[in-house]
């Protein structure tokens, strides 16, 4: 009998790169959904977290990659269009100064009339948001992303449970955000 030849799984000549994943609203902008129901529904309701572009801003100068994951379920709910979604993504890319390397989100809820619409892989608490993500990115930069070296940030308990089911450390939204200072004290003026 011939003996199989060992396979082991490596990233091969792939370099480690850190990735931050983020969530959307709430996070790195204000969110809309609220008890009445209430989405962002487009670029205009868009507002981003000042803390959290300076955030985002440190992480890519340390070398690594930054990831939108979001939850956009107002699209199988009927609230708002997919075109909507994604003009406000692109808003959200814009208003970061364009520090997003990939946005990727859900369009699936658990209480859409529409079964296809009401079931998936990629709806957090369900990890496929970073799969997908992180495929996407490792073919175009020629990197990976072991979850050691990642990092998710969130303001919701499923975004939390993402991060442990992905092996990523996760920190909360208003802590994160409280780490930067968006408005340095000026310098002290010159000796005379």
């Amino acid at each position: 009998m011939a003996e199989q030849p060992l396979h082991h799984l490596s990233a091969g000549h792939r370099r480690a790169t850190p990735a931050l994943f983020l969530d959307i609203d709430g996070t790195v902008r204000e969110g809309r959904d609220d008890a009445l129901g209430r989405f962002v529904n487009g670029p205009d309701d868009v507002r981003v977290f000042p803390a959290a572009v300076e955030m985002m801003r440190r992480w890519r100068a340390g070398g690594g990659r930054v990831v939108g994951v979001s939850n956009q379920g107002g699209i199988a709910l009927g609230h708002v269009t997919p075109d909507q979604v994604a003009a406000a993504m692109v808003e959200t890319q814009r208003q970061t100064g364009g520090l997003f390397d990939q946005i990727a989100w859900c369009c699936h809820h658990p209480d859409a009339e529409h079964p296809e619409l009401a079931r998936c892989w990629c709806r957090k608490p369900g990890v496929g948001l970073v799969i997908a993500a992180s495929l996407t990115m490792s073919h175009h930069f020629g990197e990976y992303y072991p979850p050691y070296m990642g990092l998710m940030v969130g303001d919701r308990p499923e975004d939390q449970e993402c991060a442990a089911r992905a092996g990523l450390d996760f920190q909360w939204a208003a802590q994160w955000r409280a780490q930067a200072d968006p408005d340095p004290a000026p310098p002290d003026p010159p000796a005379s």
